[in-house]
């Protein structure tokens, strides 16, 4: 009940973004316009069909991507429609056959997401349609869905890039937020960097749409580049700042500076070109001038520290000045058609457990339903088809929002017919309803049942009147298939996560040992690649845990879960290092040492885990850890003493170093510790 109580609080009392009407307008008019001219025509029968066609084509299409994607995936959905709805059709004359008919073919839609599933929710129709069998039906579906896809698509050449710019904006913003962040608590820090790091990723996978073998500054790439190294240097700025701080030596023109290079990314993002990145720069010369204005009244450690800091705001800086380029010039990507690949689809336990289960809960929905001959009984075998998630607690959101959604959707709807009959009235309430519906699709599941249900009982009986005994026998299907998901989804099954830790933990610990050796290697060209991997390694440990959270009775180690803390805060050590190794002096070996022992450490412990044996305990660690620190006492009384330039610049590495190393080896020793307990 707590459950059901929360997928209502979150699902209706709150709007994450901002619908996408535009989007949601063009569905309206792709939807609505074969019912009036079938209307108009006196074909009313034959145009719901084609509107069916529509309905399911735009159920299967993601917004937001980039327009080539969509269109390889909806040309590959439209033809999968005239099939299935054939396939229905055909299996109308044999009611039994049919059972075992929709469960494989639920189990298909819900195993391949290149099959999905609008083509399952095409056999169902297809079945209850009644219509002769034959292939005119599923061509006036197809008909529909190519609709839908001339409608939707149309604005390609004049919009070509509004995925791709939108994207990078965010990304822009995300940093913006990370640069503000540097005085928040550490787990509101957490939130900012994942946040980052979550616009990073679909930056970069937007990106990788428009990727073109032809270099240009322009190019998508070079902006997501620029991204990249906000992120690494702010992770690594924090920090240093926090040294900087410790150590009495945090000049007022570095937040100053920090405020500035924050406004102009967020005008980068927000592409205007009044906030230029020339103020950032000036502001970040100033911190500079800031420094050498006290130089000689630093320490020689206050001085290193500082040194590393004015690296960081520069990298920074240039960064910014790339992205403001970008906002003036605009990105620029070439026109090319989508590349039709097949890509093998991968069977996992986890996948084919939740396919099993849908096929065979939406073929006993479909047994019941043949069995009582109810004509409505469709009702029952979409709830179950769209209810039922891989998890128990997903279901059970998904099943008190639908049946929420129905009954408020379906009021609606019957109130309105009620008060002004006609098709002229269901045509323009389909034509509302799925507006709305699918622009708020995108941004709230909840809302999305409201206007989803009673569109699709409209389209599906459009030529039969919603009355209220119909309203309310729809219903009343509506409960009986979520309760049927619900079992399904706590009878078979339901714990199968909790096995699959052990490997995620595994991979975890051995990605970040190859992150940690990257770095002592000075691959730093590559410890970006190395950072994401390690991340999202994490990714899939934390998607692992938040699985075992909503089977039922399950609850996730804790001790897990600090090892996802732990693994986050090694990432940012690392992070940090990479940017003080950048152009480290010779001298060095026992910072390598140190990230040698740590990434040998990891990787015993990663063999530990797998193997369920305890791990080898060394004292490397500890030992070079201490010749660090006597290195750099050394340093200190040189560069006292000495203008040296390369004892200063070793001085430099060691006096940042030194606590980083601390850093990440205790974050590394409490991964270690809370993987193995």
């Amino acid at each position: 009940m707590r459950g059901a109580i929360t997928a209502l609080r979150d699902g209706f009392l709150s709007l994450p973004a901002k619908p996408p009407w535009r989007y949601g307008l063009l569905c309206g008019v792709a939807v609505a316009l074969p019912l009036a001219v079938g209307a108009l025509a006196g074909r009313p029968r034959e145009g719901a069909v084609v509107a069916l066609g529509a309905y399911l084509t735009a159920f299967g299409d993601s917004y937001g991507k980039p327009y080539g994607e969509r269109a390889k995936s909806l040309f590959g959905t439209v033809p999968l429609l005239v099939v299935a709805f054939w396939f229905g059709i055909f299996l109308a004359a044999y009611p039994w056959a049919a059972v075992f008919g929709v469960g494989l073919a639920a189990a298909a839609g819900a195993q391949w997401k290149a099959i999905g599933t609008p083509p399952v929710l095409a056999v169902v129709v297809g079945f209850y349609s009644g219509l002769p069998l034959g292939l005119a039906p599923a061509l006036l579906t197809g008909l529909g869905g190519l609709l839908y896809c001339a409608i939707t698509l149309a604005p390609w050449p004049l919009r070509r890039l509004d995925p791709l710019k939108q994207a990078l904006a965010a990304g822009c913003t995300a940093m913006a937020g990370l640069l503000d962040g540097f005085d928040e608590p550490e787990e509101d820090w957490a939130r900012l960097r994942q946040r980052a790091a979550d616009a990073l990723e679909e930056a970069e996978t937007a990106s990788a749409a428009f990727h073109s073998p032809e270099e240009s500054d322009r190019s998508p790439d070079a902006f997501v580049s620029s991204l990249t190294r906000i992120f690494h240097e702010s992770v690594a700025l924090r920090s240093l700042r926090a040294q900087a701080v410790t150590a009495g030596a945090t000049p007022p023109e570095l937040d100053e500076a920090v405020v500035a290079l924050s406004t102009a990314l967020r005008g980068a993002g927000g592409h205007d070109v009044t906030l230029d990145s020339k103020q950032a720069l000036a502001a970040v010369a100033g911190f500079a001038e800031g420094v050498t204005a006290v130089r000689d009244r630093l320490t020689p450690v206050q001085r290193a520290i500082l040194g590393q800091v004015r690296r960081c705001m520069d990298r920074i800086g240039l960064a910014v000045r790339s992205l403001s380029a970008h906002a003036r010039e605009g990105v620029w990507a070439p026109a090319t058609l989508p590349r039709l690949t097949w890509q093998a689809p991968s069977l996992t336990g986890h996948d084919a457990a939740h396919a099993a289960r849908s096929g065979i809960a939406v073929a006993v929905s479909m047994a019941l339903v043949v069995g009582l001959h109810e004509s409505h009984g469709r009702w029952l075998v979409f709830t179950v088809l769209l209810a039922l998630r891989p998890t128990y607690g997903d279901t059970i959101d998904r099943v008190t929002l639908r049946v929420a959604g129905t009954v408020i959707g379906s009021t609606m709807a019957a109130l309105l017919l009620a008060a002004v009959p006609g098709h002229a009235t269901l045509v323009v309430v389909v034509w509302a309803f799925a507006t709305v519906g699918f622009a708020l699709r995108e941004v709230s599941y909840a809302y999305w049942s409201v206007f989803a249900t009673p569109l699709a009982l409209m389209l599906s009986d459009f030529s039969a009147r919603l009355d209220w005994g119909a309203a309310g026998l729809r219903v009343l299907l509506t409960v009986c298939g979520g309760v049927l998901a619900l079992l399904a989804a706590r009878l078979l099954w339901p714990r199968g996560e909790v096995g699959r830790l052990r490997e995620r933990m595994v991979d975890l610990l051995r990605e970040h040992a190859r992150m940690v050796r990257a770095l002592a290697g000075h691959d730093l060209a590559d410890l970006s690649e190395h950072t994401e991997a390690a991340g999202q390694a994490a990714d899939r440990l934390q998607a692992s845990l938040d699985t075992v959270d909503k089977e039922p009775g399950g609850q996730a180690p804790e001790r897990l879960r600090q090892a996802l803390t732990d693994a986050r805060r090694l990432r940012d050590d690392v992070i940090l290092l990479g940017a003080v190794m950048r152009g480290a002096p010779d001298g060095t070996d026992a910072t390598v040492a140190v990230l040698d022992a740590v990434a040998d450490r990891m990787e015993a412990v990663a063999h530990a885990v797998r193997h369920d044996t305890a791990p080898l305990e060394t004292d490397e660690l500890d030992v070079n850890l201490a010749e660090l620190a006597t290195r750099m006492d050394a340093l200190i009384e040189e560069a006292s003493v000495t203008d040296d330039t390369a004892v200063k610049r070793q001085l430099r590495h060691a006096v940042t170093a030194h606590p980083a190393l601390r850093t990440l080896t205790a974050d590394a020793l409490r991964l270690a510790t809370d993987a193995c307990r």
